[in-house]
């Protein structure tokens, strides 16, 4: 539901280039929202842009219009200095999942657009499913963002920093270390002549059950067995990293279960 209020949001500038600004920029531009003007400093990838929204390339970014929302698509430490530099006339909304409002310049009107997913430019992704959360020290600012963001996702809350926070540290888990795991094993299939595919059912079939019941109860394998015959034999073969990386998930699944090693 819609929260009333005055002033909507129809005309948006964008500050990056990446992955977020990417899909946002097409999203917003797709149900009306006009992205007037990007700032970004890969010269190439604003161009590829602006071309796909119809934008304007801003070489600077006091060339952004006055009055009109800037949405800060960029690294995190990037993102202080760039709202240095911002006209003070300009809502501002930055998309980190972990930067907290209260470190930044002050600003009467500042806020989050925090979409929490994985992005890259070339696959599609479907915001309506994706859980955006919203902040600001500004009601109608929060308002607004709130409403703007309801207009490509059907999954919408406000929040504070601190679960902002949270929720950033909840998704480093879940995506940037799965992932990295699932690297780990593409690394292994590869240099031990296995082909990964074959292991697609497998992984498949671990992320059905997390929507069945929960990972606790889910958990197989030898570290939860408690079969440290097993677990030797993999540590004697695995090298490096990987090496460790068994090591510690081992430790912790044992832990976990109240097992010892």
């Amino acid at each position: 539901m819609n929260l009333i209020v005055k002033n909507s949001i129809e005309k948006i500038s964008i500050i990056g280039s990446g992955n977020v600004a990417w899909h946002l920029s097409t999203n917003f531009v797709k149900i009306g929202i006009k992205v007037t003007h990007i700032f970004g400093r890969n010269t190439i990838d604003v161009h590829s842009l602006c071309k796909k929204v119809n934008a304007i390339h801003s070489k600077s970014i006091k060339d952004l219009p006055k009055n009109q929302l800037v949405i800060i698509c960029t690294p995190d430490d990037a993102i202080s200095n760039i709202c240095k530099s911002i006209d003070s006339s300009c809502p501002i909304a930055y998309t980190s999942g972990s930067v907290e409002i209260q470190s930044l310049p002050y600003r009467e009107k500042i806020g989050v657009i925090y979409p929490l997913q994985t992005f890259s430019k070339n696959i599609k992704i479907k915001l309506n499913k994706v859980p955006f959360f919203i902040e600001s020290t500004n009601n109608l600012l929060q308002k607004q963002l709130y409403n703007l963001t309801l207009k490509i996702s059907n999954n919408v809350k406000i929040i504070d920093s601190i679960q902002r926070k949270k929720i950033h540290l909840a998704a480093v888990f879940v995506n940037n270390f799965t992932n990295h795991i699932i690297y780990q094993a593409q690394n292994y299939a590869k240099t031990n002549s296995i082909n990964f595919k074959d292991l697609m059912p497998l992984l498949e079939e671990t992320f059905n059950k997390i929507n069945i019941e929960s990972a606790f109860k889910s958990q197989t394998g030898p570290a939860r067995r408690g079969d440290n015959n097993i677990i030797k034999q993999h540590i004697e073969i695995l090298k490096g990293n990987s090496k460790e990386i068994y090591m510690l998930l081992s430790k912790s699944i044992k832990d976990t279960y109240n097992e010892k090693l």
